[in-house]
């Protein structure tokens, strides 16, 4: 393995210990004027100096899973993305982080794949396009001919929904799974029923462990719902996402043009 950095080992250390300083004042004045409860506790997107990628996904200790546009596969060595270490594999597209730390990738061929205590293990499955894992486990796929499978066996025995047309995949608390597809259209599976959400030209979706779901458009623009995907709001912060990841400390994205992005929730200290 390698390691890949795109700051000089003194921004490393001293970024993030002015941050923390800088919003431990603030939020302690905050705290004292009674302030804190009235405001939103998340930061701007931002972009990284990371480029050259394609699928983002996050694991449950907030470090994240990259792959390349060349089908490499990438991780990262803090919650910040900071530097990134390298992982023996190629052909690599779409990917995910189950709950044990367990990393779920599907190649551009269409084959399964999972890495576990420092290898990678192949699956009998293969034709699928897009992985994802629920809260519980569970793993969730889209075959390249747009049909959606789940498998509670790690992967090996495959139980087909009835569906067709989809591309992307979301898995989110209580069961629910949030599809994308070809079309754009976005629809929610749950209680073993298809509901079309009342939006469309939609390019990929993630669902947060709190149900916050997150959409990319086509055009890129990006949009996000607090209410289980009755309502949507955009987000004007940024324009030109492709691929979102979401958890419990905010959201990541990949640009079209490959450059990563995040968004934080509550104060990262």
């Amino acid at each position: 393995m390698k390691e890949m950095s795109w700051f000089s080992s003194l921004q490393i250390v001293f970024t993030p210990r002015v941050r923390r300083l800088s919003r431990n004042l603030l939020f302690g004045f905050l705290l004292l004027w009674g302030i804190l409860p009235a405001i939103t506790q998340a930061e701007l997107w931002s972009g990284t100096a990371i480029s050259g990628m394609r699928d983002v996904a996050m694991a449950p200790n907030g470090r994240i899973w990259l792959t390349g546009k060349n089908g490499t596969v990438w991780k990262s060595d803090n919650i910040y993305a900071s530097s990134l270490t390298a992982i023996e594999g190629s052909g690599f597209n779409r990917l995910a982080v189950d709950p044990d730390g367990v990393v779920w990738a599907v190649k551009s061929n269409g084959g399964l794949w999972k890495f576990a205590a420092g290898s990678w293990l192949e699956t009998a499955v293969n034709e699928m396009e897009d992985v994802a894992i629920a809260p519980d486990g569970k793993v969730w796929l889209v075959g390249k001919n747009g049909t959606i499978w789940f498998s509670d066996g790690q992967g090996q025995q495959l139980n087909r929904i009835e569906s067709s047309g989809f591309s992307r995949i979301s898995a989110g608390p209580d069961g629910v799974v949030w599809v994308v597809k070809s079309d754009g259209t976005l629809w929610k599976f749950a209680a073993n029923s298809w509901t079309q959400a009342t939006v469309s030209g939609i390019e990929d979706v993630a669902v947060a462990s709190d149900g916050l779901i997150w959409l990319t458009g086509k055009n890129g623009i990006l949009w996000n719902s607090l209410d289980g995907g009755v309502t949507f709001s955009q987000d004007n912060e940024v324009s030109g996402l492709e691929n979102i990841a979401a958890g419990r400390r905010g959201a990541w994205a990949v640009g079209f043009d490959g450059t990563l992005w995040h968004k934080f929730f509550s104060p990262q200290f």
